[in-house]
């Protein structure tokens, strides 16, 4: 009885890591794909600004572009650091089951 409470247990955590990965998997691509756009994009706005370079044609307003872009940077930042927190609890809550596992009943 008390190795099967065991292995249900470590099966429960697992399914778990295994949502927690997909969810960290998906947010820290989001963060290495939408932090340099954002920059860029960022950047962009800003050299059109500066330079008043009205030939690049784009649908966007420089304005919307700079401003736009550094609010896309740092919410993909955001996401990627909640990985790394997502990161940070499940691991935390393997050293809680694995102790809890170990000590004899």
């Amino acid at each position: 009885m008390i190795r099967f409470k065991r292995a249900l247990i470590y099966t429960g955590f697992w399914t778990l890591w295994l949502v927690v990965f997909s969810v960290m998997f998906v947010l820290l691509t989001v963060a290495v794909v939408g932090i340099p756009s954002g920059i860029m994009m960022s950047g962009l706005g800003l050299i059109i600004l500066l330079f008043k370079a009205d030939f690049v044609i784009t649908e966007l307003a420089p304005e919307i572009m700079l401003f736009g872009g550094a609010a896309a940077a740092f919410f993909s930042a955001f996401l990627g650091a909640l990985a790394v927190k997502l990161g940070f609890r499940i691991s935390h809550l393997f050293v809680r089951i694995r102790k809890r596992n170990e000590e004899p009943y």
